[in-house]
């Protein structure tokens, strides 16, 4: 299997309060495949919220922490229209793709980044080596009385 057809699997995260409480789940790709970040696809039925930082969805090489270390070496997606101001239930979906290919600050090209605010979007940043674990993390929001409810979809093209 080349680059021209990848293996593609979507990580699925039920529904949960992962505003309120940082999630991880712990991932070996399929043997012998590196993999590539495609889309981090989120329908809230609750209101994202943190006044210090908003709920977010990171993809990295560990597990990340609320107010500490953030691993997003392969992807990141802050559930905000600001770094404070969280996403809100009645306009889900949120795509990553989507909104990084439609911002105005996105330089085009590999990273799929949009930087309206700082990490708000990052794709296709790294690959992620064969053979070796990393992680989904559903962070919690920062600040103030943090919230988000909703279902996460993390789709991975392996190679």
């Amino acid at each position: 299997m080349g680059y021209d057809t990848p293996k593609r699997e979507v990580y699925l995260f039920p529904s949960s309060a992962f505003g309120a409480t940082t999630e991880s789940r712990k991932i070996l790709g399929p043997k012998g495949k590196k993999g590539l970040v495609r889309d981090i696809r989120t329908y809230l039925t609750a209101d994202c919220i943190g006044t210090t930082s908003v709920p977010e969805i990171n993809v990295g090489s560990a597990a990340s922490t609320a107010g500490g270390t953030l691993y997003t070496e392969y992807a990141r997606h802050r559930l905000g229209t600001t770094a404070t101001a969280g996403n809100t239930a009645a306009n889900t979906p949120y795509r990553a793709r989507a909104l990084a290919e439609g911002g105005a600050n996105n330089p085009g090209g590999t990273p799929l980044v949009l930087s309206d605010f700082a990490g708000h979007v990052q794709l296709e940043t790294a690959f992620i080596p064969a053979d070796t674990a990393f992680f989904i993390t559903r962070v919690q929001g920062v600040g103030g009385v943090p919230a988000g409810t909703g279902t996460t979809e993390v789709e991975i093209d392996w190679f």
